[in-house]
Parts: structure tokens; sequence; C-alpha cells
């Protein structure tokens, strides 16, 4: 018997074109929800990076007579920093570094050239910056701080996202969705709100450092509200 052939009708240019546009539409609508839930992640992954520092902190401080370690000192001829003071009692490396911006701040870098650099030892990368109240400067002649100098220990930031300024200024960094992650004295962490209100760059000894944004504190700050940065012991 004759084979019978049926004919097979495919699909119309329009019909192509609304299938094309319904699929755009779509990953539209899906793109921010994934980059959005990816942020999210990050920002997970950073608050239990915070809280692991809290508490490395909190360790060295009990070594130490519940003295903060210094900011940044003279170590000999080398720059020794809270970085290095506190990286005998960090267990894991990744825990200096925001996953939303990992290499924020290259420390051996930053202080190339500046005496004999950074001190051997110096965690390379880190994304948070510190409470410069807390944790003092010697080269601005201030002297250490205990923990029994904080009248409100849980209102108290320690660490947060940040990155130092070409005045020193250490400036919070709202990584995620307008959002800086903070760890307090008591060793607890928390997202803070903050926008966005200009411009800086990053402090270097070498030259112009990279550009950084600035942000100004939110509400949920207390505080520290309407600062750019986290500084001062609250009373």
């Amino acid at each position: 018997m004759p084979h019978r052939h049926t004919a097979r009708r495919g699909f119309t240019l329009i019909e192509l074109l609304v299938v094309i546009a319904i699929i755009a539409i779509l990953a539209a609508i899906l793109f921010p929800v994934f980059a959005q839930a990816r942020e999210k992640a990050r920002q997970s992954t950073c608050i239990s990076n915070a809280r692991q520092y809290a508490t490395a902190t909190l360790m060295y401080i009990q070594d130490y007579d519940e003295t903060f370690p210094m900011a940044s000192y003279l170590a000999g001829t080398c720059v020794s920093t809270f970085y290095l003071a506190v990286d005998p009692y960090v267990k894991n490396a990744g825990v200096t570094r925001c996953p939303s911006e990992s290499d924020a701040m290259d420390i051996p870098t930053m202080f190339r050239g500046f005496l004999a650099g950074a001190c051997p030892g110096t965690p390379q990368f880190t994304s948070y910056a510190v409470n410069h109240a807390l944790f003092a400067n010697a080269f601005a002649g201030l002297p250490p701080v205990t923990l029994a100098a904080l009248p409100r220990v849980s209102d108290t930031v320690m660490q947060y996202d940040g990155n130092i300024t070409a005045t020193q200024v250490q400036a919070v960094q709202a990584r995620h969705s307008s959002t800086f992650t903070a760890n307090f004295a008591d060793g607890h962490t928390k997202a803070i709100q903050a926008t966005e209100v200009g411009a800086s760059r990053q402090f270097s000894t070498t030259g112009v450092g990279k550009a950084l944004r600035m942000y100004r504190i939110g509400a949920s700050g207390g505080f520290y509200a309407n600062q750019q940065e986290c500084r001062g012991i609250p009373q």
C-alpha cells in the first residue's frame, strides 16, 4: 500500500517571536531574584565570618588581661596591626574575607614602603575595618582599651564590613543590598542599613588608592547612626 505522509506544521515567525518574548520577560523577572538569593547567601557567610572574628577577638582579650589589641603600632621596624594580633585565634583563613568583596584590603600592599611595611605573618586580605576608638592606633598616641571600660558592651561595634580611606576613616561598606555586617563586643553580629553618599580613595602608602564608595549609617546603627564609620564607645 502507498505510504501516507502527514504534513507537519512548523512554528510561524510570529509564534517564535512570542515565545522568545515570553522567555525574555521571565528572564528579566527571575535574574534579579537569583541575584538577590546569591547575595543573601553571601551575606549569611559574611555574618558567620564576622561572628567567628568576634569570637577570635574575645579569645585574644581573655588572654591579654581583657585588653583589646591595637589597631596598629610599631613593632621594631615593621607595622603590626589588629589583623596580625588576632590571627592566631582565627581557625579558618577565610574568616577575614567577606565573599562579596574578598580582596577589599591588601594589608601588606597598603603598608608597603612605610618603615619595613606590615610585619611578617600579617594576613594578606581582609574585608573588615575596626572601631578605632576600641582598637586604638598607637601612631595617633592612643592607649589600649580594656573591656571593663565599655559601659554598653552589647552596643559597641568591634569589626564590620569596611575599608580604610586615604584620610584613615574606617568607612563602612554596604556590600549586602544596602546593609553591612557588624559584630559587637558581646560577640553578637547583625546587619545594619547604610545609604551611599559619595566617594573616596583607599588608604595607601605608595600612591593613589583604589576608588571607594562612601555610606552613611542608618538608624538601625544606633549609637553609630549618621556616621560614615563605626567609631566610638557608647556611654
